[in-house]
Order: structure tokens, then C-alpha cells, then sequence
């Protein structure tokens, strides 16, 4: 039985642990304190939820070199939620972005700088170019805020 229960206990561990570092683990902790490759918060063209008496979006987002953070803010600083993989950021002369990244469920996207707007990034649900017209995602896209 002892034996049993610790293969039990094992297999549970093992799940918590891949589950929280393979599938963009959900956390509350604040990431003020990281670096970020694309300056700003950002956050989501689309609508999520309700504080107080103000609609919120969706997601607040920030970029470091290796994830695409999204999260909410709580007393005026971010607080993560989830993070996505970064496979690549490309930036340009004019400080444009393309940033390509991949969920924990294998949905690979890009972010791209809107042209002629740095302040807002455009969302693809594909890395393919060639594909770019037929994978907007309008609602999907970013604004930076500060």
C-alpha cells in the first residue's frame, strides 16, 4: 500500500510540475522588477472583465527577451497571469517590432508594430507572412498604454 501511495504522490508531483512549467503556469506574482525588450504595458484591443465600475481588457501585456507576459493590474502595477514562449523578436531602425511567439498549447502567433503607429502591435495568429491577411486578429491586438 506504502508503495502504492508514493507512486501516487509521485505521478501527482510530476503533473503538478510539467503542468506548471510546460503550460504557462497561472500566477499572481508582479514582474515590475523584469526587464523588458519592448518598452510599456499594453494591453488587449478586446474587453475581459469588469473592476468596479470600469471595463478592463482582456489581458495587460509586457515583453521580456524570452516570454510574452500577459496578466492584469492590481493597485496600478502588473500582475502576471501567464506567460508565452518567445521564439523571436525582430526590431527595425524606426523601432518596429515583429515579435513571433508560441502558447503553452501550441498556437504560434506574431506581433507586429502597425505601420505607421509604434504604439500598437497587431496580432497574427500565424508566423507565415504570407498568411498575415487571413490571420488578423483585430480584438487580439495591442495597445501600449504607458
Amino acid at each position: 500500500m506504502k508503495k502504492n501511495m508514493k507512486k501516487v504522490l509521485l505521478t501527482t508531483l510530476i503533473i503538478l510540475t510539467v503542468g506548471t512549467v510546460g503550460c504557462g503556469s497561472k500566477t499572481e506574482e508582479s514582474t515590475d522588477d523584469l526587464a523588458l525588450a519592448i518598452p510599456g504595458t499594453w494591453q488587449t484591443a478586446s474587453v475581459g472583465y469588469m473592476d468596479g465600475e470600469d471595463m478592463q481588457p482582456e489581458y495587460y501585456v509586457q515583453f521580456t527577451e524570452a516570454e510574452v507576459n500577459y496578466g492584469h493590474m492590481k493597485d496600478g502595477a502588473f500582475a502576471l497571469d501567464h506567460s508565452d514562449k518567445i521564439s523571436e523578436i525582430e526590431k527595425n531602425a524606426d523601432d518596429e517590432y515583429k515579435i513571433k511567439a508560441e502558447s503553452a498549447g501550441g498556437i504560434q502567433y506574431t506581433y507586429q508594430t502597425a505601420e505607421g503607429d509604434a504604439d500598437i502591435l497587431e496580432y497574427y495568429e500565424t508566423w507565415d507572412e504570407e498568411d498575415f491577411s487571413e490571420m488578423y486578429r483585430g480584438g487580439a491586438s495591442l495597445s501600449r498604454i504607458k
